[in-house]
């Protein structure tokens, strides 16, 4: 009579496999020898053998198999696998597994960053001229935008999640990065590419916390010291202004002027968003000055033509030396 495998011993072969080829893959990392050297020494001195798979591993690819290997670890240390993996043993890779998983959210938001260039539109419900947004977004992502963000100041997030969603996908299928403001949650809940905060709305290391490793995080900047702080904070991209005068955000000080983003510029080591006012009539200086984006609202999302004004703009940055 066979003897029936155990729900550890399964599991174990499902951590086993997982470990193995995240070690003995072609990393998708660099630098992260500490981190897979250790893990190899421990997963060495357990019990078991599983094949190796050569082929190299994908960032996305890396870090679902981190994530399910440790949850593949847990399982096992809650259901008393002791034997299988010691305690001692398991606690350190749980802690390797967490920091290879962090290092490789991290590979990914940086492999990101290069989204965060040319046209970054506002999709605002109160600044569509009466059409709806998603008509608003599909008109800019047509027009060339790189970037939306899904901005909704006045409704519940059960009533703002079914247009996140009809963005979420309307981005993935055209290789566009959603950005939510401000709600943490409603970003992690639709899967978007990450989430803005303003220096008065969650801090960055919390809503990392509800973030996935992979979203990134973008934050808002009046001062010159404040985009400092927001990079010691871990924000991948920052956004600078208002640089001209705008109507579409209430606020009592005057308008930065594009000169000041060469300031901005030179303390700044992660793309640099301008925002406030901006046009196709004015954004020159703006890229000139050393901003990677350019996110508008009113100049795309009050447009007659939301398409051409995207085109517009978009074409005015090329002229302009910008990345789109």
């Amino acid at each position: 009579m066979t003897t029936p495998i155990s729900v550890p011993d399964l599991l174990f072969n499902t951590f086993l496999g997982g470990i193995l080829n995240l070690t003995y893959s072609e990393s998708p990392l660099e630098g992260d020898g500490q981190c897979v050297s250790r893990l190899k020494e421990i997963v060495m001195e357990l019990p078991g053998k599983i094949e190796i798979f050569d082929s190299p591993l994908s960032l996305g690819a890396a870090l679902s198999l981190a994530d399910s290997t440790l949850v593949s670890l847990e399982t096992i240390t809650a259901l008393g696998g002791s034997d299988l993996i010691p305690a001692e043993s398991a606690a350190e890779l749980s802690s390797l597994l967490a920091e290879l998983s962090a290092q490789l959210g991290a590979a990914l938001r940086q492999q990101k960053a290069d989204s965060v260039r040319g046209l970054y539109v506002i999709i605002d419900p109160e600044v569509t001229g009466g059409r709806e947004p998603l008509e608003i977004a599909q008109a800019a992502v047509r027009g060339g935008a790189r970037m939306l963000q899904l901005r909704d100041k006045l409704r519940d997030k059960g009533e703002i999640l079914p247009l996140a969603q009809d963005l979420q996908a309307l981005c993935e299928a055209s290789d566009v990065l959603l950005i939510v403001n401000d709600h943490v949650d409603l970003a992690a809940a639709v899967g978007s590419g990450g989430v803005h905060v303003g220096q008065t709305d969650l801090p960055v290391a919390q809503a990392r916390q509800v973030l996935g490793p992979e979203q990134v995080l973008g934050r808002s900047n009046r001062e010159i010291h404040l985009l400092v702080e927001s990079q010691e904070m871990g924000a991948d991209h920052v956004a600078f202004g208002a640089i001209y005068q705008t109507t579409t955000k209430s606020g009592g000080r005057g308008p930065q002027g594009p000169e000041r983003l060469k300031e901005a510029r030179e303390v700044t080591h992660v793309p640099l968003v301008a925002i406030g006012g901006i046009n196709a009539a004015n954004v020159g200086p703006v890229i000139e000055y050393g901003a990677d984006a350019v996110c508008v609202t009113a100049a795309v999302g009050l447009a007659p033509e939301p398409e051409a004004a995207a085109a517009e703009m978009v074409e005015a940055i090329r002229q302009a030396g910008g990345k789109v």
